[in-house]
């Protein structure tokens, strides 16, 4: 039951989200933007910070992965003995 209530509520959200981005397309009295500076140095600034910190998080879960490995290891090690 838990299970069943718990996919109709995914389905529903997803559903809602998908309506929801669609519906900005068909708004045609809204202000249109040109193209061309769609890359500006702010944008440029957030990418590269993004990726440093995509960067550094990846090694600190390394970090953090190898040391509970090793003290399983550890664990596992002295119940042998």
């Amino acid at each position: 039951m838990k299970k069943s209530i718990r996919q109709l509520n995914t389905l529903i959200a997803s559903a809602v989200l998908c309506f929801s981005f669609s519906f900005p397309v068909f708004a045609e009295s809204t202000v249109k933007y040109s193209n061309e500076l769609t890359v500006t140095p702010i944008r440029v600034f957030f990418a590269i910070l993004v990726v440093i910190l995509f960067v550094i998080s990846e090694i600190a879960f390394e970090k953090i992965r190898e040391k509970r490995v090793e003290k399983r290891n550890k664990k596992y090690g002295k119940d042998k003995e």
